[in-house]
């Protein structure tokens, strides 16, 4: 009793921490929203924001695949719960996430190992994707960002494993069993990921990628942009600051350098009052996507018995 006590007592702290880390964030985007003018319009960022919700939605079900192909299903409603509470840890600590989901999985008897490596899977290959964009696009964005110019290097080894992933998933499969052996987990060889079912979760990441890089340039547009003439350098932009972003580990969710790097990337586009709006409103929809996408989610799992089957 006094052990289940003081779990839940646990429970509640780490909440407590998690949404004060996340309220603090949302202030500081809507900060920076207020300085840099206020919202670019209530309409475009209405519109941000649900398209980020969706896209949380898309990586939840490439998530789930994941899992699967790990032999550690998750039902819809459970996943979604676990991700979206999990994913606002990185706002507390950066890649929190990992260990979050691995924790927050138990409950619905996920191990905790499938929690935690799945979480850096699916880190990895929504990072090889992104890393894909920003080399597609490098020719319309490196010209006006030479500080990272050393970018395209760094990208090309995530982008050159997600080709080998869907031609040969058998390989990378069998590279993550190995690194799950040694760590003695039991049924790492147990792990099944066909070419199909990684060109469908890569479809999933893909239109994740899309999702964002549509709210993104709805926002570009509302700041002053043309996305007829400069959208390749606003979504290479985006893929720069999101890479900067996740290798910036030290940053909780990746605040600070992500932005600036989008900023540094899409400024000569737009100047550099209107890049710096862009990216605060950018980020604070996302934030507002999550803390909705969480609720909703929150309200799914309270209202079905049972979620985890």
């Amino acid at each position: 009793m006094a052990g289940a006590s003081y779990g839940r007592v646990a429970g509640w702290v780490v909440s407590a921490a998690v949404l004060a880390a996340c309220v603090l964030a949302l202030r500081g985007r809507a900060s920076a929203v207020e300085a840099g003018g206020g919202l670019p319009g209530a309409l475009p960022f209405a519109v941000a924001v649900g398209v980020n919700a969706l896209a949380n939605g898309v990586v939840v079900a490439a998530w789930r695949g994941i899992l699967a192909a790990a032999g550690a299903p998750l039902s819809p409603r459970a996943a979604a719960w676990v991700w979206s509470v999990s994913q606002l840890t990185r706002y507390m600590l950066g890649a929190a996430q990992v260990a979050g989901r691995a924790v927050a999985g138990r409950r619905y008897g996920l191990p905790a190992w499938a929690g935690g490596v799945t979480a850096v899977v699916e880190i990895g290959w929504s990072g090889a994707i992104t890393a894909g964009l920003a080399l597609a696009t490098a020719p319309w964005w490196l010209g006006g960002a030479a500080d990272l110019g050393w970018l395209p290097a760094a990208a090309a080894a995530p982008a050159a494993i997600l080709a080998v992933g869907l031609a040969r998933p058998d390989v990378l499969v069998d590279a993550v069993g190995r690194v799950l052996k040694r760590l003695g987990r039991r049924g790492a060889g147990g792990v099944r990921l066909g070419r199909g079912a990684a060109a469908g979760i890569t479809g999933l990441y893909l239109l994740n990628s899309a999702l964002r890089v549509g709210a993104f340039l709805v926002l570009f547009d509302a700041v002053g942009g043309s996305v007829a003439r400069d959208g390749l350098r606003a979504a290479g932009a985006l893929a720069v600051g999101q890479l900067i972003g996740w290798l910036a580990v030290f940053a909780p969710g990746g605040l600070g350098p992500r932005e600036g790097a989008t900023a540094l990337a899409v400024a000569p586009a737009i100047g550099a009052g209107p890049a710096l709006l862009l990216v605060a409103a950018t980020r604070l929809a996302e934030l507002l996507a999550e803390a909705l996408f969480a609720l909703m989610a929150r309200v799914r799992h309270a209202c079905v018995p049972n979620p985890g089957h």
